[in-house]
């Protein structure tokens, strides 16, 4: 079913694979920005974190849009949706990023993967010969960066993307949030970017665990924890009450409050305080929190009225 802007949907019933879509271009977005902008602007070198987060974007977006498909019931329509781009569609408009995301996530992806292989002076294959790493990867090195600073457009293209299509659907007064009550601004891409940025950075801490000293980006996170906070709390405000109660209730409060959003910031304080590493309990409660939220946002639009 497709999404126009400005046009009412009489029913739209998106369920469990949606959500988990939503998350996965969530996942792959924030990580993507983590590696991209670590490898466009941190002075210092941190190679696992580039590395981890334009892998995790590449295996995201991919199992994200394989489960998109399956759930169109029938696959030729994405191709459609591809090859026809209507700016008048939200769901178009989104195949199209998604997938000049996707393709700059591979490109990325295979470009660090060279750089690593390099670095380790690692034997290829190419066409029956074996040649060093070096020589292969060296010349494609000089556009690891731009493909990454084009990537970061797309990136964020993706991650407020999957907030653009639920709010797009005018008949549902959750999704159709405006932010701060302001017409023509939708609540939901500003909270599933901050969202995503702080998932992705924590999947991407995880596959780095052990890269040295990664104080700043859980300071970063720290930060991203507290403005999601902030932005949970206005939609709370911004919405009736009813959507936090029934069976999605305690999905929200235990799923996202809790175990998303309050143990994570606490536990990552105190680990600042006190010098402890405790990224894999910190950042495996925010990408579950994470999905959470995707989750409670997918299905309680629905229940509620």
């Amino acid at each position: 079913m497709d999404v126009i802007w400005g046009v009412s949907v009489d029913e739209v019933a998106w369920g469990g694979a949606i959500a988990f879509y939503l998350f996965l271009a969530g996942i792959a977005g924030g990580a993507f920005l983590t590696a991209s902008m670590t490898d466009l602007f941190s002075k210092k070198q941190y190679p696992k974190v580039i590395q981890s987060g334009a892998y995790i974007a590449i295996v995201s977006i991919i199992v994200g849009l394989g489960l998109l498909v399956v759930d169109l019931g029938r696959p030729l329509s994405f191709w459609k949706l591809l090859l026809n781009v209507n700016m008048g569609s939200v769901m178009s408009i989104g195949v199209f990023i998604v997938s000049g995301f996707t393709a700059l996530s591979v490109v990325y992806g295979v470009l660090v993967w060279l750089n690593a292989a390099a670095q380790k002076q690692i034997k290829i294959t190419s066409a029956n010969t074996e040649v060093a790493a070096t020589s292969v990867g060296q010349g494609l090195q000089a556009f690891r960066k731009p493909v990454a600073g084009l990537g970061v457009l797309f990136s964020i293209g993706t991650a407020t993307y999957t907030g653009f299509l639920l709010s797009a659907v005018t008949t549902n007064n959750f999704w159709h949030t405006p932010f701060m009550g302001i017409e023509g601004i939708p609540f939901l891409p500003i909270l599933f970017l901050v969202s995503a940025i702080s998932t992705g950075l924590a999947a991407t801490l995880i596959g780095a665990l052990n890269c040295g000293d990664l104080t700043t980006y859980k300071k970063i996170d720290i930060v991203l924890i507290i403005l999601e906070i902030i932005l949970i709390f206005i939609l709370y405000l911004s919405v009736k009450p009813v959507f936090f109660t029934g069976s999605m209730a305690v999905l929200f409060w235990l799923g996202v409050v809790i175990l998303g959003l309050m143990s994570p910031l606490l536990l990552s304080i105190y680990s600042l305080a006190k010098h402890k590493n405790v990224i894999l309990p910190v950042c495996g409660m925010v990408v579950i929190g994470g999905f959470c939220l995707r989750y409670f946002v997918v299905y309680t639009g629905q229940l509620f009225k």
